[in-house]
């Protein structure tokens, strides 16, 4: 079973960050999805005031794509459930769908406008 949540724990964090192949310190807001309890993604954030997605990985994506997908939309419900400005560096087309609009270099998004109609596999499918 998939879950996802915000986590703090540094030492399970450090060790995500270097399994995702991530060399920085840990850092920022960090939720973190699980498969049956096993850390097996990250997306960490940086909250003020806009809430920016710095950082968002999943283990083994090639095996598993929909993981991912599963992973980004949970958060984006979440996100959706208090209204937040999110923002994401650079231009990320695969957002649109989902409501983001390119201003500025970043993908930007009011989380109460979140769009998560459609199908789950942004391919058609």
């Amino acid at each position: 079973m998939l879950t996802v949540g915000f986590e703090t724990d540094r030492e399970m964090l450090a060790a995500l960050y270097r399994d995702l192949g991530m060399d920085i310190p840990v850092g920022g807001a960090n939720f973190v999805m699980r498969e049956n309890g096993e850390p097996v993604g990250l997306m960490r954030t940086q909250v003020g005031d806009v809430v920016t997605i710095t950082h968002f990985k999943v283990k083994n994506e090639e095996i598993n794509p929909g993981d991912k997908q599963f992973f980004l939309r949970a958060m984006l419900f979440k996100f959706s459930l208090n209204p937040v400005p999110l923002a994401v560096p650079g231009r990320h087309p695969e957002l649109e769908r989902f409501g983001f609009r390119y201003e500025e270099g970043r993908m930007m998004l009011c989380s109460a406008d979140v769009d998560l109609s459609g199908d789950c596999h942004g391919d058609g499918k």
